[in-house]
């Protein structure tokens, strides 16, 4: 099995067409019938976010609603428009009259209604939506008080994860606005696969993976820093994200992960609890298929059910890294087995928003534990389990 993290979660807008947007919606054609020399064409969809054996997304992490906030130069609001979608979708088209030869910024989110309390602006404990809805047309202060929003998020009972990004665009003096832009999910996501080699069923009792932060901005936080602007060569940090990504999704090699580099300077909410322990319960791992004439036909037992979570982005710093690195810790507790196993997750060296973490473990009659992780694709983790 090849190594693998999926990085890509990603909402992408371009300029399209007259006709294929007048087929949008009625607010659409309303828009069309007094259409401007200034008009913001959106397109708005998951882009990047399926991979070999994975068929389908799952509902969570398809887009159910979208907001638009785009500011004036002067940071007053412009529009605040909110989409709902027909159930989890994967496109939505959008059109904006706009007021012309003037920089914008342009406030992307998905999924608003899990986040149901935020924290970091006075007076502000409410819902994601209640925030939003406080910021009508001409209302300046947006910037400020979007970028101070932290939260401890809850994915349970497959909430949809928030997705956000910002920005800034010249807009000509005539003419419409072609461009392509990104929305980030702000969770990662952790799979795990059990593979058993042994010749008994394998109960684990539990695993851990420390250490996490309990909370998260909803905005990114990204260091306007020499490290940072090294990395990224010229590009945002959207941009470069979604480079990586696409490179590590067609080639499953660490190599190219590692010479891509890592986002490490990047801010957490100074409220959050930066050294939360996961626990995932009991995980019951079946028998193998031996076919003893023919090897390759040999199958590992796998879990019944894989443990799939998702959990903040995290800054959990390498004891002695000076450049930001990181180091998280996973611990598997065998059922008939007094001592753990416990391992560092070697070449996971950040745990940014958005990173799809893969841990592949399998058990066989040694003591070794072999753990290999490939970042930006899928994170791959391969713990060799003797019992």
């Amino acid at each position: 099995m090849k190594p693998s993290i999926i990085h890509s979660i990603v909402i992408c807008l371009a300029a399209l067409t007259l006709p294929l947007m007048v087929a949008c919606s009625s607010q659409e054609e309303s828009l069309l019938e007094e259409i401007s020399e200034a008009t913001l064409y959106l397109n708005i969809e998951p882009v990047g976010l399926t991979r070999a054996g994975i068929a389908t997304l799952p509902d969570n992490e398809k887009m159910h609603n979208v907001r638009v906030i785009v500011l004036h130069e002067n940071g007053t609001v412009e529009h605040n428009r909110y989409y709902a979608l027909e159930g989890s979708q994967v496109q939505k088209f959008i059109l904006l009259k706009v007021t012309p030869n003037e920089k914008k910024k342009i406030y992307l989110f998905a999924n608003e209604e899990s986040v149901s309390a935020m924290e970091g602006v006075a007076g502000v404990n409410s819902t994601l939506t209640a925030f939003f809805n406080n910021y009508t047309e001409g209302m300046p202060g947006f910037e400020a008080a979007v970028s101070n929003l932290y939260f401890a998020p809850d994915y349970s009972g497959g909430k949809p994860i928030p997705m956000s990004s910002m920005y800034e665009i010249n807009f000509p003096e005539k003419g419409n606005f072609d461009g392509t832009f990104y929305v980030i999910r702000v969770a990662t996501k952790f799979m795990v696969n059990f593979m058993n080699w042994r010749g008994e069923e394998v109960i684990v009792e539990n695993f851990t993976i420390a250490n996490h932060a309990d909370k998260n901005f909803l905005m990114a936080h990204v260091n306007d820093s020499e490290q940072n602007e090294e990395l990224f060569n010229g590009k945002t940090w959207i941009d470069w994200l979604k480079e990586v990504s696409d490179a590590s999704s067609e080639d499953d090699d660490y190599a190219t992960t590692e010479a891509a580099g890592w986002l490490k300077d990047y801010e957490l909410p100074e409220q959050a609890d930066k050294e939360k322990t996961y626990t995932h319960g009991r995980v019951t791992v079946g028998l193998p298929t031996v076919d003893i004439d023919n090897p390759n036909n040999s199958k590992p037992g796998v879990a019944k059910n894989i443990p799939v979570f998702y959990l903040p982005e995290s800054k959990s710093p390498k004891a002695g890294a000076t450049d930001g690195e990181q180091e998280y810790t996973l611990t598997i507790k065998i059922n008939g087995r007094d001592e753990p196993f416990v391992c560092k997750l070697p070449n996971l060296k950040a745990l940014f928003r958005n990173t799809h973490v893969v841990v592949d473990i399998t058990m066989y009659n040694s003591n070794e534990i072999i753990v290999d992780v490939i970042p930006y694709s899928e994170v791959k983790l391969e713990p060799e389990f003797g019992l």
